[in-house]
């Protein structure tokens, strides 16, 4: 990375560009800073190409091709004009070096890090492969290394496999070390001439210099036709044995990548140490000097503290968690005050709680470290839940009736009021909101010391979390799903970070997860997995931003919060999208949370919390047909819950510590608090 030069704009199109991270064939890319705060990899043509019609054809399909790839293994297209005096394409930015870089700065990688590599480089073809692409020109220069995994960029010489060759004739594509037998006699390009490319960069990887050597382009080409790679470098083995298959002069012997995957079944998931330490370093530091935690992404919320106010816990014998009634302080009295046999507060206005009307007390200071909130199946609670506590609320007076002793790292709870308390390397599980102790799920793996983020099957016949041997959930990230009648745990999967959302469907067959990045700064995703087998499902890839909510009446559609603010109704079923929102309005807080009414129907988007004095606006639409019902004026903020019965919507602003609770029909304001 370096400095802007004074020949360097300063901005292209919306973005502000911040540094220089390198130059190629078609032009500089650099280091900007989107709109919305994300940090983005923007390349920027040359300019003679720029007046070059045929190049500007190129550039064009390179756009359009990266927009249709997807997944886990290749960065998004964030924006892109190509039809700019000067064409540019921004994606999402990976602070890793590229693997060629790695290997020459480091040396060759691990043995244990290849399967990981390949695999991550099968997936990331599979998915080119799958838009009706061929990418070309698969390279280490064209693979960055990231926690996450390898990811495949630089789509400029992809091609549509159905459409027009736009190369001028007698021009060889693709880098002559890594380029297929039949594209070095120009017998045509397909899907495993990638295969071939990819085997070949698993080599240098390896070994540290190209498969068929290096010097004169034409002797190397030669040597494609006619020789074998050395494979000395990798371990005897079936990794071998496949890079072997796919290295095979004829392109019928070699496998697609839907082979290589099931040849690849057993290799581990991406983690943040599958790279080894020297590279890992460097992908830190490259974080650290962009300032890859860009402003406005997800953050994790600091841990809840339990108050004076809810003090009065009671502790169950060996070590257990239990919920006991606290009474509400009264306001500036510090004392705990009881409650009159009307039902009323001490020290309230009895007129004002009748008939759902709200007891004007000043709020626990509990409830401002919400990060979710949900109603109770009948309504009369609000559970509350933060990274580190859980609570229940009496909603209507305003007070927390009961609270989790001693505090967990993560709570979950269902309508019927089971509750998952995650505390060290055991998962508690309660009955009747907490206050009915059921069993203890003790983890038996000794690398795992640590549980978050606890999400509960509707019918609390399973728990999954978040586990690593870890307190800094910064290494070994594993999800785990438990039976809880068993005591024991079913599945066990590698993650490639953290998780700061996790949340079985209404049937309880699938878990949704938010993925972040080692810090917990950065969304990378979201990730849907089989509850039954652990199997990863589908993966929605984010640029920083994305939140979900799973569909409360039919099991197979979640809501999707894209980058950009984008929602969608999405069928788990196909991973397609059944439907997209209305636009939000452009002046618009970037949404955060998303809600479904209990029966589906409205889908309320609540905008990020602010620190300032000042209204903050969030979105409902009609979830059937995409249709915005209200747009700029419903105060919502973050965290939104809906009332079972629809009564009432309560959000929640913690920046400005403002409770608001709405009417659940026309979204009027009844009570505010703060």
């Amino acid at each position: 990375m370096h400095p802007l030069t004074p020949d360097d704009p300063r901005a292209v199109g919306p973005h502000r560009l911040l540094a220089r991270l390198g130059a190629g064939g078609m032009g500089r890319v650099y280091l900007a800073r989107t709109p919305g705060g994300d940090l983005a990899a923007l390349k920027l043509v040359k300019d003679d190409l720029a007046h070059d019609p045929e190049f500007r054809a190129r550039f064009d399909r390179e756009v359009r091709a990266a927009r249709r790839v997807s997944g886990p293994f290749t960065p998004a297209v964030l924006d892109a004009d190509t039809g700019a005096g000067v064409p540019w394409m921004a994606t999402e930015y990976v602070p890793g070096p590229t693997l060629k870089e790695a290997v020459r700065d480091h040396g060759p990688l691990p043995a244990q890090s290849l399967p990981v590599l390949a695999s991550g480089l099968a997936r990331a073809l599979a998915a080119i492969h799958g838009a009706d692409l061929v990418h070309r020109d698969l390279k280490p220069g064209n693979v960055l290394l990231s926690p996450r995994g390898p990811q495949v960029i630089d789509f400029g010489i992809a091609r549509a496999v159905e459409g027009t060759v736009l190369t001028r004739t007698g021009q060889t594509l693709g880098t002559p070390a890594y380029t297929s037998p039949e594209q070095v006699t120009g017998s045509g390009v397909s899907p495993v001439g990638d295969v071939f490319s990819l085997a070949g960069t698993v080599l240098f990887a390896a070994g540290g210099r190209p498969p068929f050597g290096a010097g004169d382009p034409i002797a190397v080409l030669h040597r494609i036709l006619t020789e074998d790679p050395d494979y000395t470098a990798v371990p005897e083995g079936p990794l071998r044995d496949l890079l072997s298959r796919c290295l095979d002069k004829d392109p019928a012997e070699r496998p697609d990548t839907a082979a290589i995957l099931t040849a690849l079944a057993d290799a581990p998931a991406p983690h943040s140490g599958w790279l080894p330490a020297p590279v890992s370093e460097e992908v830190h530091r490259r974080e650290h000097e962009s300032g890859a935690a860009p402003a406005g992404t997800a953050r994790w919320r600091r841990p809840a503290l339990i108050t004076a106010a809810a003090a009065a816990l009671l502790l169950v014998g060996g070590g257990g968690y239990a919920l006991t009634a606290l009474p509400a302080a009264a306001p500036g009295t510090g004392q705990a005050t009881g409650r009159q046999s009307g039902g009323a507060p001490a020290g309230a206005d009895e007129d004002t709680l009748h008939d759902g009307a709200f007891a004007s007390q000043e709020i626990d200071p509990q409830l401002w470290l919400a990060d979710d909130l949900s109603f109770s199946a009948d309504g009369e609670r609000l559970h509350v839940t933060g990274p580190g506590s859980f609570s229940v609320w009496d909603w209507r007076a305003g007070e927390v009736t009961a609270s989790l002793d001693p505090t967990p790292d993560g709570a979950d709870t269902t309508p019927d009021g089971r509750v998952a308390a995650a505390h060290g390397d055991r998962i508690e599980i309660l009955d009747d909101h907490g206050a009915d102790p059921v069993t203890e799920l003790h983890q038996s793996d000794e690398g795992i010391a640590h549980h978050r983020v606890p999400a509960l099957s509707p019918d609390g016949a399973r728990v999954a979390a978040l586990a690593t041997a870890d307190d800094d959930f910064d290494d070994g990230n594993l999800l785990q799903i438990w039976d809880v009648e068993a005591g024991e745990a079913t599945r066990t999967v590698e993650l490639a970070g953290p998780l700061h959302d996790l949340e079985f469907t209404a049937d309880g067959t699938r878990l949704v997860g938010t993925l972040t990045s080692r810090t917990g700064d950065r969304v990378l995703g979201v990730a849907v997995w089989d509850a039954d087998t652990g199997e990863w499902l589908h993966y929605f890839e984010s640029a920083g931003r994305m939140g979900f909510a799973v569909h409360p009446a039919d099991p197979s559609a979640i809501a999707l919060r894209d980058d950009g603010d984008r929602v969608r109704l999405v069928d788990l079923d196909t991973g397609e999208a059944l439907r997209t929102m209305e636009p939000v309005p452009d002046d618009h807080d970037p949404l955060i949370s998303l809600a479904f009414s209990p029966d589906g129907a409205r889908l309320y988007a609540g905008v990020e919390d602010t620190a300032e004095e000042a209204d903050t606006f969030g979105t409902v639409w009609d979830a059937a047909t995409g249709e915005t019902l209200r747009a700029g004026d419903a105060l919502l903020s973050s965290p939104v819950a809906v009332h079972p019965d629809g009564e009432v919507v309560v959000s929640l602003n913690p920046g400005i510590q403002r409770l608001s609770i709405l009417d659940g029909a026309d979204l009027t304001v009844l009570h505010e608090a703060d």
